[in-house]
């Protein structure tokens, strides 16, 4: 298994009525980036990419799982600075509806879905219930970003996946140690703060920690069940680099 590498993820925004008018943004920059590191930082009146590959923005802006996406492999080196702002704050799930549109607008975007059926593991609940912590309701809704995935040293030399999301998010980091993509059938929703000691490829106590299949039902009350499902795949048709402005 290849060594653990970060995966990028949002949560996946409510559906928006077709009758509603799709607001826009008031201003929009769009930049090939020179620096990074990279970072994406969201408030109801703005989102901020910094040094962004063009396929995180794609995956960002449809609410994509790394499986989930399918695009030129130009995209995946390609990074841009975007600033898009408005004087009148958005939901979540209508910033991410504005900057689908940006996408369209500024660099021709043009999407298809499929469905296609894999092997897949449903992360389900295990017998005894489920073992979760909530984050502060007071706290501000945290993307589902690998920003928030990190990999913490613990006593006795193993490590052990820290985060601050959702379910999918969770999902995104169980995919990189299973082996084959993990999807959320727990029908839980929320936002958690996730802590699993587990081997890890590459990082201290990979070979002496309980693997991700005997931790997860001991230590957060979940497993994972082997299936083939269909899931839903974004295949970009129609991609261009833009006019920088």
């Amino acid at each position: 298994m290849p060594r653990y590498a970060l995966a990028f993820a949002t949560l996946i925004p409510l559906a928006l009525s077709a009758q509603d008018p799709l607001p826009t943004f008031d201003a929009v920059s769009v930049k090939p980036a020179t620096r990074g590191p990279g970072k994406i930082t969201s408030d109801p009146g703005r989102i901020t990419m910094t040094a962004q590959a063009l396929d995180v923005l794609i995956r960002l802006a449809y609410s994509l799982r790394e499986y989930q996406y399918e695009g030129p492999s130009w995209a995946h080196v390609t990074r841009y600075d975007v600033v898009a702002t408005t004087a009148t704050p958005q939901s979540r799930a209508v910033e991410l509806a504005m900057l689908r549109a940006v996408l369209a607008d500024r660099f021709r975007l043009a999407v298809r879905h499929e469905s296609k059926t894999m092997p897949v593991y449903a992360l389900v609940v295990a017998r005894n219930g489920p073992k979760l912590k909530p984050i502060d309701a007071k706290a501000p809704t945290p993307f589902d970003l690998y920003a928030n995935i990190g990999i913490e040293q613990v006593p006795g030399g193993a490590s052990a996946f820290h985060s601050l999301g959702s379910l999918a998010l969770l999902c995104d980091f169980l995919t990189r140690l299973a082996g084959r993509p993990v999807v959320d059938a727990t029908g839980i929703s929320g936002v958690f703060d996730f802590r699993l000691l587990c081997a890890i490829d590459g990082y201290p106590g990979e070979d002496t920690s309980p693997t991700v299949f005997d931790a997860l039902p001991a230590q957060m009350g979940l497993r994972l069940e082997a299936r083939n499902a269909p899931v839903d795949v974004t295949i970009v048709d129609r991609l261009e680099k833009p006019v920088e402005n």
